[in-house]
């Protein structure tokens, strides 16, 4: 009841008293929102030819969440990148056979294995199978360690395959039994006696996964975890698929020296174009998605942030080292317009499908505890389209109440311009 009075108050007051009085209202209404005393918030809305339209703190640094996202696609347009594919390649010179990673985010299980197969055939003889080394940086710094457990935080490397998601089956018996794919570890899980709800969680420091509380004897639990090193898991993956097909397999190290003492022979899988990576990876807010193809294309900065002061740790807005500002959020749609095109519509796609969908609204949303964002595009009562971002940080408790409420601002930016 409390918030259908708020939001009713600044209708009236937007109604009586002049435009930009709307921010004010707007802005003291946040306080009043179970978790809102004390939050900050940002704002800034430019029209078609840049001019500001209405802003305030739009030059302060904040925490965007998944609105970072865009950064990261507006630097790879500028390269020129939404054409490219990107290739995953299994060479062999003499005996030495090697998977070299493209940062490929939709690389699967089932792609690794054709390689494999199409290789196989080639073979002369047993093979000495180099194992990738590690990605020297597998978590972004700034991401939390509760989240390295999630589907939305798996670790990073140029050979991460089905999403960085391993699928398992644990039955309580005598003993713990664990069933998964050929690529899954063979070594046991860890465990971290305690009482209360069963998890199975990723922690720093240990080498396996970790499982957490307690499984009544006679019982089965699937759960899907993130892949602790997909590099290995792909050695595992390709040792299984070669001695399936009756080719004897010995695992090493890389040598440093791959490519000299004999012709090379390679088998590749290529992507499909990164333009519609891209779309796909705004519409849903994929983490993995935007950070392969951050890492891919050489962490690349939008030109329009060029000696600005920000900082950017990550390509999908997980880290909570981030900080922009909502002017700088909006100049990403000045400097590269075909960004927009790249957004999901309201009410249509991906994260913006339940959202309101006043004035053709493009935008996309951005999610942490206590960070609630919205950037976009929007056409207003006059037929005039309007370049905006909004970035709420500091509020506790759900985000529910703060998306209706950036919601309720666009929807009366949308009848007042």
């Amino acid at each position: 009841m409390k918030i259908f009075l708020l939001w009713f108050a600044l209708a009236a007051a937007v109604a009586a008293e002049p435009f930009k009085t709307v921010g004010d209202v707007w802005k003291a209404g946040l306080a009043n929102l179970p978790g809102g005393s004390g939050m900050s918030s940002s704002l800034c809305v430019l029209d078609e030819q840049g001019q500001t339209v209405l802003e305030w703190d739009s030059q302060r640094l904040l925490v965007p969440a998944s609105t970072l996202k865009l950064a990261t696609a507006t630097g790879i347009l500028q390269q020129g990148g939404q054409t490219q594919q990107l290739v995953t390649r299994l060479q062999m010179v003499g005996q030495r056979v090697r998977l070299v990673g493209d940062y490929d985010p939709e690389l699967t299980s089932g792609d690794i294995e054709n390689l494999a197969l199409e290789l196989i055939p080639k073979l002369k003889g047993p093979i000495l199978l180099e194992v990738t080394p590690p990605d020297p940086e597998p978590y972004p710094l700034g991401w939390s360690w509760d989240d390295l457990s999630s589907s939305f935080a798996p670790p990073l490397s140029a050979l991460v395959f089905d999403h960085g998601l391993v699928p398992l089956k644990l039955t309580a018996a005598t003993q713990l039994q664990v069933k998964g794919p050929p690529w899954a570890p063979s070594t046991g899980l860890g465990f971290l006696p305690r009482m209360g709800e069963f998890e199975m969680l990723v922690l720093p420091g240990w080498e396996n996964w970790v499982m957490a509380g307690q499984l009544t004897p006679g019982t089965e639990e699937a759960v899907t975890v993130p892949m602790v090193r997909p590099e290995l898991a792909a050695a595992r993956l390709l040792t299984e698929v070669f001695k399936r097909n009756g080719v004897a397999v010995e695992v090493s190290g890389p040598p440093g020296n791959f490519g000299q003492g004999g012709t090379a022979i390679e088998v590749s899988h290529r992507s499909r174009a990164v333009q519609q990576m891209l779309v796909q990876g705004l519409a849903e807010s994929d983490n993995l998605v935007l950070e392969c193809l951050y890492r891919r294309f050489r962490r690349p900065l939008p030109g329009a942030w060029a000696g600005q002061t920000l900082r950017v740790v990550d390509g999908c807005g997980l880290s909570r080292y981030n900080l922009v500002s909502t002017r700088q959020l909006v100049q990403l749609f000045q400097s590269e317009p075909a960004l927009v095109d790249y957004l999901p519509r309201a009410g249509v796609d991906g994260t913006m499908k339940r959202r309101a969908a006043e004035g053709q609204l493009r935008a996309k949303t951005g999610t942490m505890s206590g960070v609630s964002g919205l950037v976009g595009e929007f056409t207003g009562v006059s037929g005039k389209r309007y370049r905006f971002a909004l970035l709420l940080n500091g509020f506790v408790g759900p985000a529910a109440p703060f998306k209706k409420a950036e919601d309720d601002l666009v929807g009366l930016l949308v009848k007042n311009l």
